[in-house]
């Protein structure tokens, strides 16, 4: 085969794997994954006079020596009732959230979602949604609740005031670019938060979303003895009492999306009401007047949940993501489309 011929079709095929990835968000974005820059017009927005003087932790180890002090949420779990969100307030209400997408996994948990009328909170990452904006726009259309999460996910506590700045406003523009919304809630990686970052959230003008109820299912992508049916046998336990909850999922990660569905059935079967934060806070969810609503009753005909195996699918067959709860991945497509794009064209070069 002539060498021309060769080179346009090795051409075609990589063309047709690239059409295959997500649409991109349109615009100019920080690389995904890492620190994004300061934009100058985003300094005066926070008071640095205003700022405790709590000292910026180590990547490594939380100095927890002045956890109370300045109420280090990694090290004792302390919250401020004045910016933390941390549980529904009234009794049999449930805010199921989910973090770190949108993914490839989260088409077919809004499949579920959409087919039992359940309302729910997603704390999206900016670099995720620069990558899939339409599954954004899915959230957004089905009723569901839109969370900033950082743009690369850091510990918070562990990087400087512009940074965390940086962070947020560059999620909260995706998030406005791709859906047309702003959120007043933030979610902190893994929770880690003291006043100093406080400060700059509440400045920011943010509500901060935790959780007091954990699944601790983004384990399922490092720690090979996670077991999936800790997270059902989790919420098995915590439906027991009637109190008001907010838990932490993942649709990051295939064993979080796959179990999900059987968590929102035990919820539901346990008498709780599921509910967007914002709605069983009685808070606003976006700067814009917006108002959603609470999970309805679900239909005759709706998906069982029980067996999420289906749930676990990809929409694009191969996740693009490290399997790391610190580390989303930054790209387009998948290391796997990329080596079938690498052995395509060793063969056809080989004829």
């Amino acid at each position: 085969m002539h060498l021309a011929s060769l080179s346009a079709l090795f051409t075609t095929v990589l063309l047709i794997f690239l059409s295959l990835s997500e649409a991109a968000l349109p615009g100019t974005w920080p690389t995904l994954d890492q620190a994004p820059p300061m934009k100058p017009e985003w300094a005066k927005l926070v008071d640095l006079k205003k700022l405790p003087k709590a000292p910026v932790q180590t990547a490594q180890a939380a100095d927890c020596s002045k956890a109370v002090e300045f109420c280090i949420w990694s090290c004792n779990t302390c919250i401020r009732n004045a910016s933390d969100v941390v549980a529904c307030p009234n009794n049999k209400e449930w805010g199921i959230s989910y973090d770190d997408g949108p993914s490839p996994y989260t088409p077919a948990l809004l499949d579920f979602l959409k087919s039992t009328n359940t309302k729910v909170t997603f704390a999206v990452i900016g670099s995720r949604v620069v990558e899939r904006p339409e599954i954004l726009q899915r959230i957004k259309d089905e009723g569901h609740e839109i969370v900033i999460h950082t743009w690369s996910h850091p510990s918070l506590t562990t990087v400087s005031t512009q940074q965390i700045i940086a962070e947020l406003k560059w999620t909260e523009l995706a998030i406005q670019t791709a859906v047309g919304l702003t959120p007043k809630f933030m979610r902190p990686p893994l929770g880690d938060i003291d006043d100093r970052v406080r400060s700059i959230i509440t400045q920011l003008g943010y509500k901060i979303l935790l959780w007091d109820r954990d699944t601790f299912d983004w384990k399922s992508g490092s720690d090979p003895s996670y077991q999936p049916s800790w997270i059902t046998g989790n919420f098995t336990q915590w439906v027991t009492d009637s109190k008001g909850h907010i838990s932490l999922e993942h649709d990051l990660y295939p064993v979080g999306a796959a179990n999900a569905p059987a968590a929102v059935n035990i919820v539901r079967n346990a008498g709780y009401t599921i509910k967007p934060v914002s709605v069983c806070t009685g808070l606003q969810p976006y700067v814009e007047n917006v108002q959603l609503v609470a999970s309805g009753p679900a239909p005759p005909n709706a998906t069982d949940g029980t067996d999420g195996t289906a749930n676990a699918t990809s929409t694009n067959n191969t996740s693009s993501y490290n399997s790391s709860s610190n580390s989303p991945s930054s790209h387009y497509l998948s290391s796997h489309a990329l080596l079938i794009v690498l052995i395509i064209s060793m063969a056809i070069f080989n004829l």
